[in-house]
């Protein structure tokens, strides 16, 4: 009986040698390789989150510029209307350059007007509006606010990195049709690298409310 034990203990022995060799390795190699994906997925994650989070910021600080310049242009208005400085908008409509408020061509529905402002980005509007870039509107009085800063820094000046430019549009432009009491104002927020307007644009905002005076 003790001869027969020692004999089943040895075929186990052996039986158990007989593995193929390697596979502890292959084991490890798999685990190192997941470790590695997991860590460079949070490497990239957290690489990845402050940009995500500053470009965040960027938008929410375009939001309030264009806001600011709404609240802006509407105390302009109503003063210009109660004082009688305006006495109508025609004047004051975004007409210039030609095209920028007619959505289409010829009032052709099958052709749109790739100059209108609704098919253009908020950069493409800022530059047609100042085409030779020197920080003045080309067309002054069909321009409420250019580029104008409103945030001031930690020093009590302006921070010319915030500034907002707002303008008017004849919602009726283009058709056969005008309504002198209503209107759309536009505005438009921009965050900047840096203080001059050839800085990189970090990010825009537009607003565009459609504002209805009771009289003229």
């Amino acid at each position: 009986m003790k001869i027969s034990g020692i004999r089943t203990n040895m075929a186990i022995s052996i039986k158990k040698n007989n593995q193929p060799s390697g596979s502890g390795l292959i084991a490890v190699i798999l685990v190192l390789a997941f470790m590695l994906t997991v860590g460079v997925a949070v490497l990239t994650v957290t690489s990845s989150g402050p940009k995500v989070s500053a470009s965040m910021r960027y938008q929410e600080e375009a939001f309030n510029a264009a806001e600011a310049g709404f609240d802006a242009a509407r105390m302009v208005i109503e003063d210009s209307l109660a004082s009688g400085t305006w006495g109508s908008f025609g004047d004051r409509y975004l007409t210039s350059p030609t095209g920028i408020d007619i959505p289409f061509i010829n009032m052709n529905l099958n052709t749109p007007n790739p100059n209108y402002f609704r098919r253009l980005t908020d950069e493409q509007v800022l530059e047609l509006l100042d085409q030779d870039r020197n920080g003045q509107a080309d067309n002054p009085l069909q321009v409420v606010f250019f580029e104008e800063p409103f945030v001031y820094d930690r020093n009590g000046n302006l921070d010319l990195r915030y500034r907002y430019t707002v303008f008017l549009i004849d919602d009726e432009a283009g058709f056969n049709t005008t309504d002198p009491s209503d209107f759309l104002m536009v505005c438009i927020g921009v965050v900047r690298s840096g203080p001059n307007i050839t800085d990189r644009i970090l990010a825009t905002c537009r607003l565009e409310v459609e504002i209805e005076m009771p009289e003229l």
